[in-house]
């Protein structure tokens, strides 16, 4: 049997967690979890200097329970680039700025069968299936929802 882990990534003044539920964790998920912390820290960072935020990314790890068995096999940090790309891509106009800075202060990514964006009391999250991913329509529905 497993034991239950939480998984904290922070980064500088940017709070960065998952709150996910118990999940088993081979060593090459551990592993794999380890090496994203990083480069995640490194995104938000970036997405935060570009938007003038403090906005907590996460990375909901235990749906990407399935990862080693896809043939993308891209790591979890590269779905949530998508989100980060496009937060930079958005805040590149004072208009775009402002709307993230007032509406958003979180981020969550997860693996799920089709992807999706939403937004509810600050917390906008993204589902991303292994197959297909772009930050092109995130950009598009912060655009329009925000």
């Amino acid at each position: 049997m497993h034991s239950v882990k939480t998984v904290v990534i922070a980064c500088c003044a940017v709070s960065s967690f998952a709150s996910t539920p118990a999940f088993s964790q081979n060593i090459k998920m551990k592993d794999m979890i380890a090496g994203d912390r990083e480069k995640v820290a490194a995104l938000a960072k970036e997405a935060n200097q570009a938007c003038g935020t403090q906005i907590a990314f996460a990375v909901d790890y235990p749906s990407y329970s399935r990862l080693f068995d896809d043939d993308n096999n891209q790591r979890p940090w590269a779905y949530l680039a998508n989100v980060t790309d496009a937060f930079k891509s958005v805040c590149r106009t004072d208009a775009g700025q402002q709307a993230i800075r007032e509406k958003i202060r979180s981020v969550s990514v997860a693996n799920a069968s089709a992807e999706s964006e939403s937004l509810a009391g600050g917390a906008f999250r993204y589902a991303v299936p292994y197959s297909g991913h772009s930050p092109a329509t995130i950009v598009k529905w912060l655009q329009s929802n925000l």
